[in-house]
């Protein structure tokens, strides 16, 4: 329909160039004909005057009047097939057939003279009459040129003018069309970034810093939502959300789709806003009838205050994305402040320096002892890396680990690690002479990366260290990329004679199925089966389970984080036979572990 229409103005402008065209070749046409008509209507005038002046002379003219009189009949006979005849037309018509019938009596008294009954006298009077009327025919006839060209050019001005009118008027909707179609969401038909970004400077140009805020959104389980239930269902809870977006914000406030789950808002820093913008829309979704998975939902956003009114629209939004996907907590809030930005500055500094602190040794490794549960003696180890910093202060593994994760840097701190294990070597279980265990765990980063066990024989091998010393810990989210690659890696590992833990069981929802497929020797037991918010009864009873499982199954079980005698008598009771955690030691520095054993 759109399209027809386009094209219906373009035929009118089209038609109204072909007519001008046409009245403009009509015109010229019309003054070369009246020009002629004029100069006829001269030759007329000049010819009369001409004729009688060579018959006074008694030099007769025929061929002059003869041209008169075919000039007087071919100029009536054009005015007689005239189609249009105004009164300018007329009057010409007049003037000629006056000028005709003058002519006439003019003939009339020639052909007298010429027989001699004439007067000489009457033909100049007739010859002067007639110049008069001529002049007249002359005069009408350059009037109503005159006339029909000021008609004739007005028309086509007109017409030009009228053309040219709706010309601009088509060019001017549609750069409003184009211009509605590049700020608006194809999907939504709201606002896009694009809008967003546009409306949203002028709005915070045009306000003292800290006015506004610009928050960004996501939906939680977005994607299993579109898995399950289908695109058009995820499509349909997009259009709930940009509706409701838009009815929250005030009217200086400004609510956008930015893509897939996401959405920007600009809103008042006024106290609570965000946090009850944030709660009614939670509300509203699980209220809304046709969203049926509203159960499942969480909405989370990232906040970040505009606080200068120079401050750019889009380093906001992605200040704010920023801020939404460090965060740790991904429902609720997360603000772009101070904290975050010291954690940002951490980060980054960590990463400066992650290099330069490896080529330092300053990464150091610590041993957590593991520790029989029924007499107490030492049973193996567990390697730690610390980090102390010159430049950055003592750093726990939880401020860089997961950085290096996903920079990729963890491949060079697990080897690293690795080989100061060997070099504490020999290390032997007092009273046995046998080689102590050491586990080590290794990122999946790691372990996924191509020629990993390579590597780990030669440093391993290189250091001359027995196979069966090196204990090597995978956590279940080593299975997420590839459960089948690294199940095979362990099980080459495990032919290799090294020895297999599986660390923090009990934290994932797959764990029972990947221990029936895992090559593993010994289970460690996450600290969260001794915590306190739990109930210790029903924990218990969980404990006794997963022992007797391992039991089963020929495993060693460790149970982690033990930090009370309580939790060591349960444990003794349950027949786990080893611990570790702060009830026996916390994690050493490798001399004041030596030390310490004996070692």
């Amino acid at each position: 329909m759109k399209k027809r229409s386009r094209l219906g103005k373009g035929f009118i402008v089209i038609a109204f160039w072909v007519l001008g065209v046409a009245i403009l070749m009509f015109t010229l046409a019309q003054v070369r004909d009246f020009a002629g008509i004029i100069n006829d209507s001269g030759v007329v005038r000049g010819g009369t005057q001409r004729v009688v002046k060579m018959e006074l002379a008694g030099q007769p003219a025929p061929s002059t009047e003869q041209r008169v009189t075919s000039l007087l009949e071919k100029l009536a006979e054009n005015e007689e097939n005239r189609l249009y005849k105004g009164p300018e037309t007329y009057e010409f018509m007049d003037n000629l057939a006056a000028v005709d019938s003058q002519w006439k009596l003019i003939e009339d008294e020639i052909d007298a003279l010429h027989r001699g009954e004439g007067s000489a006298e009457r033909l100049l009077d007739l010859s002067e009459t007639h110049f008069t009327l001529a002049d007249a025919m002359v005069l009408s006839a350059q009037k109503r040129a005159e006339r029909d060209f000021l008609v004739t050019g007005a028309i086509c001005t007109v017409l030009f003018l009228t053309a040219a009118t709706i010309m601009l008027f088509m060019r001017n909707d549609r750069i409003s069309k184009l211009k509605t179609a590049y700020f608006t969401d194809p999907l939504t038909k709201r606002k896009n970034m694009l809008a967003f970004e546009e409306q949203g400077q002028q709005l915070v140009s045009s306000a003292p810093g800290g006015t506004y805020l610009v928050a960004y959104t996501n939906v939680l389980n977005f994607r299993y939502i579109n898995e399950t239930y289908g695109y058009e269902s995820g499509d349909k809870l997009i259009l709930t959300l940009a509706r409701l977006l838009d009815n929250a914000c005030r009217r200086d406030e400004l609510a956008a789709h930015g893509n897939a789950d996401h959405f920007v808002l600009l809103l008042r820093n006024d106290p609570q806003r965000i946090e009850k913008l944030h709660g009614h829309i939670e509300a509203k979704l699980r209220a809304t009838p046709d969203l049926h998975f509203t159960g499942i939902l969480s909405f989370g956003c990232g906040v970040c205050e505009v606080e200068q009114p120079s401050d750019s629209i889009p380093l906001l939004v992605s200040n704010a994305i920023a801020v939404m996907k460090e965060s740790p907590d991904k429902e609720g809030i997360s603000r772009y402040d101070q904290v975050f930005r010291n954690a940002v500055e951490l980060k980054n500094r960590i990463e400066q320096h992650e290099n330069e602190a490896l080529a330092n040794r300053e990464f150091q490794l610590y041993l957590q002892p593991k520790n029989r549960l029924a007499d107490g003696a030492l049973a193996g180890a567990e390697a730690l890396v610390r980090w102390n910093s010159p430049k950055l202060g003592f750093l726990p593994p939880d401020s860089f680990i997961p950085l290096f994760e996903k920079n990729g840097f963890i491949v060079q701190l697990d080897f690293y690690m690795l080989k100061r294990v060997c070099q504490t070597y020999p290390m032997t279980v007092p009273g046995t002479g046998e080689a102590l265990v050491v586990s080590m765990n290794f990122s999946r980063v790691t372990i996924m990366r191509e020629g990993f066990i390579e590597r780990l024989l030669h440093v391993v091998d290189s250091a001359r260290i027995p196979h069966e010393a090196i204990e090597v810990e995978v956590t279940e989210s080593a299975f997420v990329m590839d459960e089948d690659a690294v199940i095979n890696k362990l099980e080459t590992l495990k032919a290799m004679g090294f020895r297999l833990a599986m660390d923090d069981f009990g934290t994932g929802y797959s764990s029972l199925n990947l221990l029936r497929k895992l090559p593993i020797d010994v289970l460690k037991i996450d600290r969260g089966f001794l915590s306190e918010n739990t109930d210790p009864s029903r924990s218990r009873s969980v404990l006794k389970g997963v022992l007797d499982m391992a039991g089963d199954l020929g495993l060693v079980t460790v149970c982690e984080g033990v930090e009370t005698e309580e939790q060591a008598s349960m444990l003794r009771e349950l027949g786990c036979p080893v611990a570790q955690g702060y009830v026996f030691s916390k994690p050493l520095p490798e001399g004041e572990f030596r030390t310490r054993y004996g070692l």
